[in-house]
């Protein structure tokens, strides 16, 4: 096992031990997390800790797996499933998920999420009409 793999199997085995500043030592000062297509990547720890604060707030994450990767040079492509309870629904999800892990002298320094965010985040609600306005 590399030990870019190992650096990833402990900021797995931190998550699950919701211990976040050991998830964060396994990054680099300057990490860049996007979470979420389309949002502004998260740039520091100091913020990276904040995020994964007001995330368990609204979900548990109670499995998190890697299913299949693979490895080149300083980059990991990883094909998993977690299981997130969502606090704020009250339902458990099948989450499949694939990230890109990056490495910069033994830490992680970039990562990126891709799922179907239509599974992890609730629908939009619908603007209410004057008439259903209480």
């Amino acid at each position: 096992m590399s030990q870019n793999m190992k650096v990833l199997e402990a900021m797995m085995a931190a998550s699950k031990r919701k211990d976040h500043e050991a998830f964060l030592d396994t990054m680099t000062d300057d990490i860049e997390y996007y979470w979420h297509m389309g949002t502004r990547p998260i740039r520091d720890k100091p913020t990276l800790r904040k995020f994964l604060r007001n995330y368990e707030a609204g979900f548990d994450q109670q499995e998190w797996t890697i299913l299949h990767w693979a490895e080149k040079d300083d980059m990991i492509l990883v094909e998993g499933m977690e299981k997130l309870y969502d606090r704020t629904r009250d339902v458990l999800i099948d989450n499949e998920f694939m990230q890109v892990i990056e490495f910069r002298d033994g830490k992680i320094c970039k990562l990126r999420d891709y799922y179907d965010s239509a599974k992890v985040n609730p629908p939009a609600r619908k603007p209410e009409t004057a008439e259903g306005a209480a």
